[in-house]
């Protein structure tokens, strides 16, 4: 188990508001409460206790196991997880106002206030402060050309150049597509069920943070009402991470586990969708999320809600609430992949919220040729750190357009922003957890870093470089296909399986462990070296399992050994 990962929790800098001279709610706050009512700051957390199993109630069994990645075992539940007091946010709530959303990590709730409303609520007994803080801005670069596809290129389709371009082909042909992880996207919405390339998708959970309910799709008659184009973008975008529909549009990790969350709301743009981004951010870390994805941009307010906006100096990691969320995640051993934004190159450095967070992935955008987007956004962070980490192609990427748009169920676009290079990312991440599912988030990084165009030469608009999905798969060890490929000969149940490796490897030394009861003992049996060009780095291997019928259920992982005799292993697998 890896214990070595080191996330600083980027608390935001939030600071009590003494006075504001306006008469009508146009300024969101954040009240923060003294403490989670009968639970103190100082609770018993340790396994048992009345707290622990109050907090064991939200995390779920998935988000524990990814927090032992960057957790000791007395650190899994902590005093953040215990929920918000119900009669604190009623005591609130009763002083006539609306609230927003509610956060556990931050234990409060936000809420748009009149400075008299300010002045009440700050009188509560339970009130700790309350702080002005900041928005969300979404941007989206204009869409090309929309075709409708119905002849098949080739396996990728239109979206073989993108995918190329980060060498994910490669990857995909030892068979690696991101099966078993859990990706979290937020968005705008996701009309998923009614797109070819989509409605396929392995979704386990999806919820609409602006209006409280689990459909995240246009919807009519709501207290949010959303515009016609509600959704458009999120489908766009997580089709380029995960869709799928041969000869039309592959995306890197086609076989993942998807959570998907409504938090940008079209119609307007006010400081609200910031706290669902938050609020999101702790949905999906409880349910056991491994990545989260975001297309959405933070940076500054349109009138009257300037007193919510940031500036420069703001931008170095603990300042706003979604780079607290986003740091907050990735300390928990989430990977968090953020767009830079659409700013372009500028002077002062055009980067917005959260791509500022500390231990997270921030994307930026190049053409298909590689260069830089004209429109991606540039780092420095304000505290000095360079960003974005990584860039991936954002200029005429293919992706699905929405139904209520098109009219159809297979009409594709092309669309342009750091909004599609974060989710081809990652996907990629998807990729690389799915082969090694033992890597902390800043091991995820380190390989994209590492591996990508401009390593070890990194700047301020590019970051490390352009991805290498195949690359960066190998930068942790040897891997092997998400599963092994079954077949039946002369009675008995022959098991195929790809490796690839960067280092040299013992051929001789595969090996296939299974179980038939369900992984209580294992039998082991040698592989046998079926071929490919470089031999020692990889290969095809199979291995005949005598007795085994075809109808049971098998739970088995591989081992190989390198040059120096060193044993690796895949992750464990079930037919």
């Amino acid at each position: 188990m890896t214990k070595s990962l080191a996330i600083a929790v980027a608390f935001f800098l939030i600071t009590p508001v003494i006075s504001y001279t306006q008469e009508n709610a146009d300024t969101k706050y954040w009240i923060i409460f003294k403490d989670k009512g009968n639970y103190k700051s100082d609770a018993d957390m340790s396994p048992g206790s009345p707290a622990y199993n109050a907090a064991r109630e939200i995390i779920s069994e998935r988000a524990i196991n990814r927090r032992k990645k960057v957790l000791e075992e007395e650190q899994l539940l902590q005093y953040s997880d215990l929920p918000v007091e119900r009669s604190y946010v009623n005591g609130v709530s009763g002083l006539g106002i609306k609230i927003i959303a509610e956060s556990r990590w931050l234990n409060g709730v936000s809420a748009y206030l009149t400075a008299e409303q300010a002045d009440k609520v700050r009188s509560l007994p339970y009130v700790s402060k309350t702080a002005v803080v900041q928005r969300l801005q979404k941007q989206k670069i204009g869409t090309g050309r929309t075709a409708d596809i119905t002849k098949s290129i080739n396996d990728y389709g239109n979206s073989r150049k993108q995918m190329d371009l980060v060498n994910v082909p490669k990857a995909h042909d030892l068979g690696i597509t991101g099966k078993g992880v859990l990706i979290a996207c937020f968005d705008d919405g996701f009309d998923w069920k009614n797109h070819e390339a989509l409605r396929d998708l392995n979704v386990i959970g999806e919820y609409d943070f602006i209006n409280g309910d689990p459909r995240t799709y246009y919807e009519v008659n709501q207290s949010y009402e959303d515009k016609r184009n509600q959704g458009q973008h999120g489908t766009g975008v997580v089709s380029t991470m995960s869709g799928y529909k041969e000869g039309k549009l592959v995306g890197p990790a086609y076989e993942s586990d998807l959570l998907l969350a409504k938090t940008e709301y079209v119609p307007t743009e006010t400081p609200m969708e910031e706290d669902f981004w938050l609020e999101a951010t702790e949905w999906a870390e409880a349910e056991g999320a491994d990545i989260i994805t975001s297309s959405l941009i933070y940076k500054a307010y349109d009138s009257p809600f300037g007193s919510n906006s940031y500036e420069y100096k703001d931008f170095n990691g603990k300042v706003a609430v979604t780079s607290f969320a986003a740091s907050r995640a990735a300390y928990l051993g989430v990977v968090v992949c953020q767009a830079m934004g659409n700013y372009f190159q500028t002077q002062t450095p055009s980067l917005g919220s959260a791509a500022d967070a500390d231990s997270i992935i921030s994307v930026g955008a190049v053409a298909p040729n590689g260069t830089p987007a004209g429109f991606t956004s540039n780092g420095p962070t304000s505290d000095g750190r360079i960003k974005p980490d990584v860039s991936a192609p954002g200029v005429m990427v293919y992706a699905a357009l929405v139904k209520e748009i098109s009219g159809n169920d297979s009409t594709y676009e092309y669309v342009s922003g750091t909004s599609y290079s974060t989710p081809i990312t990652a996907g990629i991440c998807a990729m690389i957890l799915s082969a090694h599912p033992e890597l902390t988030p800043l091991e995820v990084r380190d390989a994209l870093r590492n591996t990508a165009s401009r390593s070890g030469s990194p700047d301020n608009v590019l970051g490390w470089g352009i991805v290498n999905a195949y690359d960066a798969l190998l930068y942790h060890g040897p891997v092997w296909s998400n599963s092994a490929q079954f077949t039946e000969e002369g009675g008995n149940l022959i098991a195929g399986i790809k490796s690839a490796s960067r280092g040299t490897l013992d051929k001789n030394s595969m090996l296939m462990w299974y179980s038939t009861d369900g992984g209580n003992s294992y039998t082991k049996t040698a592989m046998t070296y079926r071929g490919q060009s470089d031999a020692d780095s990889g290969g095809e291997y199979f291995a005949e399992l005598q007795g085994v019928d075809a109808a049971q259920e098998l739970t088995y992982y591989f081992t190989v050994n390198d040059e120096s005799g060193k044993e690796h292993s895949s992750p464990v697998m079930k037919k």
